[in-house]
């Protein structure tokens, strides 16, 4: 075992009980239809998946990004996509930009990779969270790899929103790849999945772990040039993805009636959340995903965790709290409201 390997710090996740806030999964499972695509499956569990399945959930995954099948290649859950990534584009002691805070796995991996890291921190603009464009662009130059979550995850703010020249000036400037997470696209109405043919060097991770209501199947998918899809994919086989986890992606994305009625409930009852926690005083920031970030000088996570309800703290006195369903919404408000009141009375 190499010594540097036992040296390094993993994901840690202890698992608590409660109301689950903390992992960014939808509050509703998916419809039954999705369900029983996944079950009948069982019956044959014996056999391993086929080609034909295989390259129809391709097809499918291409139609939803706007790109051919050629374009998109799928994996288990986005982490198993930034896993391949990490391991094969980028070699130990080159460097890595990203933003800080992000998605926890990435700093996790480049370190994991040996890999040198250049961090654009965030800082707080209004009601959202901002970045210094500058100076990502310029470092760029300095970087085998740039990694983005967009919209980010935990600040909830748009870093590319799509914007062509703010890409285009980062893939030009980049020795290697620009890598967007876009796990919460569905919640944000933006993308840049459809210019992955203009930019070589651009890889696009989606999940349908989020909208899709799929978390337990682990899928996640890129979508990126062809002749990228085509290495990449040298490393994977047909048999990778578990026929349920298939047939349930296969039929969750064949009728996405379900996934707008999802959307389109959580980012409502996000903007309610939202107005509700500022009328109480909370520093609350707007978000285009399925979480709020809320600032608070004292221990939410703990005080949350007494009234059964799991957030997470993503440190600098910010905790990140995903949107349940409307029940679970409206106890989050009472619980915050009394404490509140209990501010106001000491």
């Amino acid at each position: 075992m190499k010594p540097w390997l036992l040296e390094q710090e993993g994901y840690r996740y202890v698992e608590e009980v409660g109301i689950r806030l903390h992992l960014n999964e939808c509050p509703w499972p998916p419809p039954s239809y999705v369900i029983e695509s996944a079950i009948q499956t069982l019956y044959e569990i014996n056999r391993y998946p086929s080609a034909d399945i295989f390259n129809k959930l391709r097809r499918l995954l291409g139609d939803y990004s706007g790109v051919d099948l050629e374009n998109v290649y799928p994996f288990v859950g986005a982490d198993g996509a930034l896993k391949t990534i990490f391991y094969n584009l980028v070699e130990p002691g080159e460097t890595v930009e990203f933003v800080n805070p992000t998605f926890s796995m990435i700093p996790i991996l480049a370190s994991l990779r040996g890999l040198n890291s250049i961090v654009i921190d965030s800082f707080e603009c209004g009601e959202w969270w901002g970045i210094d464009v500058k100076k990502l662009i310029e470092n760029a130059g300095r970087a085998n790899m740039v990694v983005l979550v967009d919209p980010n995850n935990p600040t909830g703010s748009p870093i590319l929103r799509g914007d062509r020249e703010l890409l285009s000036a980062l893939a030009e400037r980049v020795n290697g790849f620009i890598i967007v997470d876009e796990a919460y696209y569905e919640f944000g109405g933006y993308t840049v999945a459809h210019m992955v043919n203009d930019y070589p060097n651009l890889i696009v991770i989606r999940s349908l772990s989020k909208a899709f209501c799929l978390a337990g199947f682990r899928l996640g998918y890129i979508i990126a040039h062809r002749k990228l899809i085509s290495i990449l994919s040298k490393l994977h086989t047909v048999f990778d993805i578990p026929t349920p986890t298939i047939a349930a992606g296969i039929a969750a994305l064949e009728n996405r009636e379900y996934v707008n009625r999802v959307v389109s409930k959580i980012v409502e009852l996000r903007e309610w959340m939202y107005t509700e926690l500022r009328k109480l005083g909370f520093n609350a920031y707007k978000s285009l995903t399925n979480f709020l970030l809320v600032k608070d000088r004292r221990d939410l996570k703990s005080y949350m965790l007494k009234h059964g309800i799991l957030i997470r703290d993503v440190g600098r006195n910010l905790y990140r709290i995903t949107i349940g369903d409307e029940n679970v919404c409206r106890k989050v408000i009472e619980v915050l409201g009394e404490l509140r009141e209990d501010s106001y009375t000491k």
